[in-house]
C-alpha cells in the first residue's frame, strides 16, 4: 500500500514526472512499457495519486532519476535528482589519413581477392588512384587533409 502523501505533495511529483517525461519526448505510453507498468498504474502519478514506493522506483530509472527522487520530492524536495548518463562507448577522433589509408587498404585487398593478373605495380597504381579520389572529394566538401 502507498503511504500517505498529501495533494500538494503528490502534485508537485506529477508535475515533475509529467515535465521529465515530457523533456525526454515519451508519451504515457513509453514510459509506462519501458517501466514495465500498467498505463493505468502509470497514469496515476501524472494524475497526483498515490503508488506503492515500487513503482516510483521503476518510474525513476525511465526517467532517468536518481533512486528515491520521487519520496524526496514528495516530502518536499522542488527538482529531481537527475543521473549523470555516460554513454558506454568512447568515441575516438576521425582524422581523414587514417580513412585514407583505410580506404587505400580495402582496394588493395579487394583488387587482390579478385583478380590473379594485376601485377603488383597495377594494384599499387589503383590503390593510389582511389585514395586521391577519395580525398580530392573530400577537399571538394571541405574536409581538412594534409
Amino acid at each position: 500500500m502507498a503511504p500517505p502523501y498529501d495533494a500538494a505533495a503528490l502534485q508537485r511529483l506529477a508535475s515533475a514526472v509529467t515535465q521529465q517525461r515530457v523533456d525526454l519526448g515519451y508519451n504515457k505510453i513509453d514510459v509506462a512499457r519501458a517501466a514495465e507498468l500498467q498505463i493505468n498504474t502509470y497514469s496515476k502519478i501524472e494524475d497526483a495519486k498515490p503508488v506503492r514506493p515500487t513503482t516510483y522506483g521503476k518510474v525513476e530509472n525511465v526517467l532517468g532519476w536518481a533512486r528515491g527522487t520521487c519520496t524526496d520530492i514528495l516530502n518536499g524536495a522542488t527538482a529531481p535528482t537527475l543521473i549523470e548518463r555516460r554513454s558506454p562507448a568512447t568515441i575516438s577522433p576521425l582524422h581523414v589519413e587514417d580513412l585514407a589509408k583505410d580506404v587505400g587498404d580495402a582496394v588493395q585487398n579487394a583488387a587482390i581477392s579478385v583478380s590473379d593478373d594485376l601485377s603488383a605495380a597495377q594494384i599499387r597504381a589503383l590503390k593510389q588512384q582511389a585514395v586521391n579520389e577519395v580525398l580530392q572529394r573530400w577537399k571538394e566538401r571541405g574536409i581538412e587533409h594534409s
